[in-house]
């Protein structure tokens, strides 16, 4: 007889260890998916600009407007370089230089320029300048950007009531 009990026990013993491994198999299966969301969602939250827009149809509107902007440009034909003569660090003064043509080649001699820096994390550190012109179609500007990192710059140049914008990026260094 007692070799029926010692099997029963032996049954009763594998049983709950295989209990208790799925047991551990789902613990730890959910303990791995929480922490994973978790992670996901911190990632997200960290990165998140914290704007949420409600007035949809405000900003097709204004979608279309710039839309409507950019083809009207595109018409003009214009060509406008930015060109940073130094190397873009905190601190340091940066030489600015605008080369403006038309639509047939010939430099835009009279237009007002401006360049303004964003920094898309901070609008407090915004830059603007204008440029002066020297005439034989390129404007030239100083400005010092006061944090390292990416900043867009929107070069915008105005003559006979036409405006054209062009946009590129430029990377800051921090100082050493």
């Amino acid at each position: 007889m007692s070799t029926k009990s010692e099997t029963q026990s032996s049954e009763a013993r594998k049983t709950r260890r295989t209990l208790r491994l799925w047991i551990l198999a789902a613990i730890v299966f959910a303990t791995t998916v929480v922490g994973y969301s978790a992670t996901m969602v911190y990632l997200a939250q960290r990165d998140y600009p914290g704007s949420v827009v409600n007035n949809y149809f405000e900003n097709y509107e204004k979608f279309n407007e710039y839309s409507t902007g950019l083809e009207e440009q595109q018409q003009l034909g214009w060509q406008v370089a930015t060109s940073i003569d130094s190397l873009p660090m905190v601190g340091n003064e940066l030489d600015i230089e605008v080369f403006a043509r038309d639509d047939q080649g010939r430099t835009i001699r009279d237009g007002e320029v401006h360049v303004h820096f964003v920094r898309n994390v901070n609008a407090r550190v915004d830059r603007k300048v204008r440029l002066g012109a020297r005439g034989d179609g390129s404007y030239f500007g100083r400005v010092e950007l006061p944090r390292p990192g990416n900043w867009t710059v929107y070069t915008t140049l105005r003559e006979d009531g036409e405006e054209y914008t062009a946009r590129r990026f430029l990377w800051v260094e921090e100082a050493l």
